[in-house]
C-alpha cells in the first residue's frame, strides 16, 4: 500500500494527484492531472507520482498512446480533414478574417505557405495546425503527445507490467474535434487568430500554475471567460468527456486499482472528474506528502 499521508487543510486545492476510496473501491485509486506541453522528466517532480504508478493495478489515460500510430488512423483523420467544396475557408470567412487568418498562418509558416493553400481544411484542422505551431514556437521542450508527460505514463506503466488503455478511442477524439457545425468551427479560427498574441501570456499563466502544482490556479485560468475557454468549448473538450468517461471509471474501481492520467482540466469544475466521482459516493482526496 501506498505510504502516503492524506491532508485536509486550506491549500487542498494546490495538488497535482488525487487519491480515490470509499464506495466499492477494491482498494485506493488515483486520478492526476497533466499538461500536454510537459516531457516525462516532470513524473518525479509530483510527490507521490511514481509511487502510485508502481502501487496500481492499471493506468488509464485519455487515449493508449499506440491507438495513435498506424494508417488506419491516419487514413479516419485524413478523410475528416477535408471541408465539403461549397464549405472552404474562403467560403465561410469575410473579407477582414480571411485577411486576419491569413497573416496567421504567414507568420507561422515565414510566409512559405499561405492560406490560400489550406482553405479546403476544415476550420478544426487549421486551428488545430496553429495550435501545435503555436507551441512549438513559445515551448520548444514541447515534443507532441506521443512522447509527452501523458505518453511517459504509460510507457512507465508498460515497463512493470501494468495493464494501459484508454479513456476513449481515436474514434471518440475524432467525434469530439469534428462535431461542431463548420460554421462554428470558423468562429473558433478567428477567435484564436485574434488572440494570438495573447497565447504566450495564457500559456505561460497555465505552465506556471501547473509547475506549481496549483490545481485551483489552473481552474481559475481555464475557466476565466477572458482567458480560458468558453462554456461551449469546456462543455465539448472536458465535461462532455468527463461524463462519458465515468462509466469505464467506475465499471474498473471495483475490480482493479488505476491511476487515471489524463488532462488537468479535466479534474478541475463542476462537472470535472474530483467533483463528478464525489457524487458517485467516492472519497477523493488530494495526496500530500508530510
Amino acid at each position: 500500500m501506498l505510504a502516503l499521508t492524506i491532508m485536509v487543510a486550506a491549500s487542498v486545492n494546490a495538488q497535482l494527484l488525487w487519491k480515490v476510496s470509499g464506495g466499492n473501491t477494491y482498494k485506493p485509486s488515483y486520478l492526476f492531472g497533466t499538461i500536454h506541453l510537459e516531457t516525462s522528466a516532470y513524473i518525479d517532480s509530483v510527490p507521490g507520482l511514481r509511487q502510485a504508478i508502481n502501487e496500481v493495478d492499471a493506468v488509464y489515460g485519455e487515449i493508449l498512446k499506440d491507438s495513435l500510430i498506424g494508417g488506419n488512423t491516419v487514413m479516419k483523420m485524413a478523410k475528416k480533414l477535408i471541408a465539403p467544396s461549397d464549405s472552404t475557408i474562403d467560403k465561410l470567412l469575410t473579407t477582414e478574417e480571411y485577411r486576419l487568418v491569413d497573416s496567421v498562418v504567414n507568420n507561422y509558416m515565414m510566409g512559405l505557405i499561405g492560406l490560400d493553400k489550406l482553405t479546403k481544411l476544415k476550420p478544426v484542422a487549421l486551428t488545430t495546425q496553429i495550435t501545435l505551431m503555436q507551441m512549438a514556437k513559445y515551448f520548444p521542450q514541447f515534443t507532441g503527445t506521443s512522447s509527452g508527460i501523458d505518453a511517459s505514463i504509460q510507457d512507465e506503466a508498460l515497463k512493470l507490467g501494468k495493464h494501459v488503455d484508454g479513456l476513449e478511442t481515436v474514434e471518440d477524439q475524432i467525434r469530439a474535434l469534428f462535431g461542431t457545425s463548420l460554421k462554428e468551427q470558423a468562429q473558433e479560427l478567428v477567435e484564436l487568430c485574434r488572440n494570438d498574441k495573447k497565447f504566450m501570456q495564457y500559456s505561460q499563466e497555465l505552465c506556471d500554475a501547473y509547475h506549481a502544482q496549483d490545481l485551483a490556479a489552473i481552474e481559475r485560468i481555464v475557466l476565466d471567460k477572458e482567458k480560458g475557454m468558453s462554456d461551449a468549448a469546456m462543455d465539448r473538450s472536458c465535461y462532455d468527456r468527463n461524463r462519458r468517461w465515468m462509466d469505464k471509471i467506475t465499471m474498473t474501481l471495483p475490480v482493479q486499482s488505476v491511476l487515471v492520467a489524463v488532462g488537468a482540466a479535466h479534474l478541475v469544475g463542476k462537472d470535472g472528474l474530483i467533483e463528478l466521482l464525489r457524487q458517485r459516493g467516492y472519497t477523493v482526496d488530494p495526496v500530500i506528502i508530510k
